[in-house]
């Protein structure tokens, strides 16, 4: 789905050594960027509700769009993609100012994306 040209997914987080999901119910929307190459930036607020920082944390710097080099924190969660019932496991960071989910090209190894921006489409299945 495309929600303001961009293209978003369904999906649920999760913390398997702490049994915490986010949301609790339901779904959430994320941002695939395939500009950002880590596996997913998450807000502060979803990172603590995930109990992420209760976790091992580990930290490193990340370039923005602009230049500008901030620090992120993060440790290790899961995310479910109940629509073609698939998951990955990945380096979940957080990081001052981020507003949305976005999951980067390190989420999206092993998945097919079909992109229509003419017919506003998104499909994606698993390689494995």
């Amino acid at each position: 789905m495309f929600v303001n040209g961009t293209p978003v997914i369904e999906i649920v987080l999760s913390n398997p050594l702490l049994s915490v999901t986010f949301p609790e119910s339901g779904r959430v929307l994320a941002v695939i960027d395939t500009g950002y190459e880590g596996f997913a930036v998450v807000p502060r607020e979803v990172f603590k509700k995930l109990r992420l920082d209760e976790l091992s944390q580990y930290k490193r710097v990340l370039t923005l769009p602009t230049g500008k080099l901030v620090e992120s924190t993060g440790s290790y969660a899961r995310i479910v993609i109940p629509e073609i019932e698939a998951f990955r496991d990945g380096f979940v960071e957080t990081t001052q100012g981020v507003d949305e989910i976005v999951l980067g090209t390190e989420f999206l190894e092993g998945f097919k994306l079909v992109l229509d921006y003419c017919a506003r489409s998104f499909e994606m299945s698993s390689c494995w």
